[in-house]
C-alpha cells in the first residue's frame, strides 16, 4: 500500500497536466505515492499526453466516459484506492520537490487535522489567497461583481478572502480552496468525498465544511509551497457575470451550498 494517492481531475487542459505530473515526479519523499488521473472526456492534445503516461507506469489513467464534473470526477479517481493520505489536486498546480513530504510529515504529526493545504504562488510570484472565511450567499455576489472595489462591500470582500490574513504562518482556518487538499484518506471516506451534487464550484468549500462536521481541523500550513498557473475568473464586467458561463456554474453551486448550509 502506498502512502500518498495523488486524485488529479483533467478536462481540456492542454499542457498543464504534463506539467503537473512532471513536477510531481520529481518530488523527493522517503514514501510511495501514486498518481490517478481522472479524464472528464478531452478532446484536446492533454489526453494524448495522459494515454502516454499511463502506458509507461508514471500515472494510472481513468475515464469515465463523460465529463463528471470536478468533485465527482475525484471520487471517481479515489475508488477502491489503498493509500493513508489522500491529495487533491488541480491540473495547473506544480510542486516543489519536497512539498509532499511536507505536508505529509505535518499530517503524521498532527492526527488532529482532517485537511491541510500550503502556501500557493502565482507564477509571477504574488501569494494566492487560497482560504476563505465562511460567508453567506451575499459574500459570492460581491466578490464575483463590480462591487468588491466599491465602499461599503470592498471591505466585506475583503474580510471574506482574509485580505488580513497572514499567509507565512501556520494557521487553523475556515476553509481551503480545492486547488490543493490533503486529508487522511479515512478522514476522505468518513465524510465520504465530494458532495457530487456540485458540477463546478463549491465542492471545496462544502467537503471543508463536512471534515469540519466530523470534528477536525482544516489547516493552512506555509511551510509547504505549490505554483498556481490559475486563471481568474471572478473579475469582469455586470455584463460578463451575467453572461458567462463560469459565472452561472458558480450560481447554482453557490445557492446549492447555501441551501444545504443553511442551518
Amino acid at each position: 500500500m502506498v502512502k500518498l494517492v495523488i486524485t488529479v481531475v483533467n478536462y481540456n487542459q492542454k499542457y498543464f497536466p504534463r506539467l503537473c505530473v512532471e513536477a510531481l515526479k520529481k518530488s523527493k519523499t522517503d514514501f510511495d505515492f501514486e498518481i490517478i488521473v481522472c479524464d472528464n472526456n478531452s478532446r484536446d492534445e492533454s489526453l494524448e499526453y495522459l494515454k502516454k503516461a499511463d502506458k509507461k507506469g508514471d500515472i494510472k489513467l481513468v475515464e469515465p466516459g463523460k465529463n463528471l464534473g470536478y468533485g465527482s470526477g475525484h471520487n471517481f479517481a479515489a475508488r477502491d484506492i489503498k493509500g493513508k493520505y489522500i491529495l487533491i489536486l488541480n491540473t495547473d498546480i506544480t510542486v516543489e520537490s519536497d512539498t509532499l513530504q511536507k505536508l505529509v510529515d505535518y499530517l503524521d504529526e498532527h492526527k488532529d487535522v482532517g485537511m491541510v493545504g500550503p502556501k500557493l504562488m502565482y507564477h509571477n510570484g504574488e501569494v494566492q489567497k487560497s482560504c476563505r472565511r465562511h460567508f453567506n450567499f451575499f459574500d459570492l455576489f460581491i466578490k464575483r461583481s463590480f462591487l468588491k472595489k466599491i465602499w461599503p462591500f470592498k471591505s466585506r470582500y475583503e474580510n471574506y478572502i482574509m485580505g488580513d490574513f497572514n499567509h507565512q504562518s501556520t494557521q487553523v482556518v475556515d476553509l481551503i480552496t480545492g486547488a490543493f487538499m490533503m486529508m487522511p484518506m479515512e478522514v476522505f471516506d468518513k465524510v465520504r468525498g465530494f458532495d457530487e451534487r456540485y458540477f463546478l464550484f463549491m465542492e471545496d468549500f462544502d467537503l471543508c465544511k463536512k471534515v469540519q462536521e466530523a470534528g477536525y481541523k482544516v489547516v493552512y500550513y506555509p511551510e509547504a509551497i505549490a505554483t498556481h498557473y490559475h486563471k481568474r475568473l471572478s473579475q469582469g464586467s455586470l455584463w460578463k457575470l451575467i453572461f458567462n458561463k463560469i459565472s452561472w456554474y458558480h450560481l447554482v453551486s453557490a445557492i446549492k451550498y447555501h441551501w444545504k448550509w443553511k442551518n
